[in-house]
């Protein structure tokens, strides 16, 4: 995961957001209203400009995987607190995040477990990208597991369960990637800088024997 500054939106964004709040069809709007809500986001609120800023500042990184993503169909906006369990947080910019589609629109992945928010849909999460202090437990195994480190049972319950970002653990003790292979990617990434550090050791190594 990464830690996510809000830099903020244009004034022309922020209108638009302003407009839908004063309007009369939203405040008719019952908070508990999901499907009405809901509509409302999708055909009135301006998602596409909302998700090129959302991507921007968070470098192009799913806010809860790190993969890459794009302003596309393989992304969306997620609701950190669910569309389903807040009426105002659901078109405020401070509460929506970028991320990947989870797997979803990945062929040829049955068995495989769903991750982010594909997995998280309407569930509450305590970690927070948002969070600086949260990020800085986050840590990652040679084998591509993420844990904290000191434990955090609470945050642990999220990435294992809730988001999916260490995959599914068997019965037998085996571990099952999540459909967009989460576990290798972290494990190649870390392979590739382990064998980039060996070189670099061995030059420093071979260049202060030379001296």
């Amino acid at each position: 995961m990464i830690y996510i500054t809000k830099e903020g939106i244009p004034n022309e964004l922020n209108g638009k957001i302003i407009k839908i709040q004063k309007s009369t069809r939203w405040k008719n709007i019952d908070e508990y209203d999901t499907n009405a809500i809901r509509q409302v986001f999708d055909n009135e609120f301006p998602k596409n400009e909302m998700k090129k800023i959302l991507i921007s500042e968070q470098k192009g990184l799913c806010a809860y995987c790190m993969r890459r993503i794009h302003v596309n169909s393989h992304s969306r906006i997620e609701h950190y607190i669910p569309l389903s369990r807040n009426k105002e947080k659901a078109i405020d910019y401070t509460n929506l995040l970028g991320v990947c589609d989870g797997g979803e629109s990945i062929e040829g992945k049955l068995g495989h477990s769903l991750c982010c928010d594909a997995n998280k849909k309407e569930e509450m999460i305590t970690i927070n990208p948002l969070n600086e202090k949260h990020m800085e437990l986050i840590a990652y195994k040679p084998d591509g597991t993420i844990y904290t480190k000191p434990k955090d049972d609470a945050l642990e319950k999220d990435i294992n369960e809730t988001l999916m970002l260490n995959g599914t653990r068997n019965k037998d003790g085996s571990v099952l990637d999540t459909a967009t292979e989460l576990l290798k990617g972290r494990r190649d990434a870390y392979e590739r800088a382990s064998r980039i550090m060996k070189r670099l050791n061995s030059f420093l190594y071979n260049s202060k024997c030379r001296e």
